[in-house]
């Protein structure tokens, strides 16, 4: 249960995002939140979401922004 808590609290982060944020910016808005999260963990979950590191996101947004 605590898993998915996080990992519901990593994408919500992610889809209201106005910047693109870094593993450990997430990090620490889980911690914010109450969840004592390692930055590897984020990274983990998001993976295994399929959701793409910063680099991928800003890419993307880079490209749909121009279309």
């Amino acid at each position: 249960a605590a898993a998915e808590a996080v990992k519901a609290g990593i994408r919500e982060i992610i889809d209201r995002e106005a910047e693109v944020m870094s593993d450990d910016a997430i990090a620490a808005m889980l911690k914010q939140r109450g969840f004592d999260v390692a930055r590897r963990t984020v990274v983990k979950y998001r993976e295994a979401m399929g959701i793409g590191s910063s680099v991928q996101r800003r890419r993307q947004r880079k490209i749909a922004g121009a279309a």
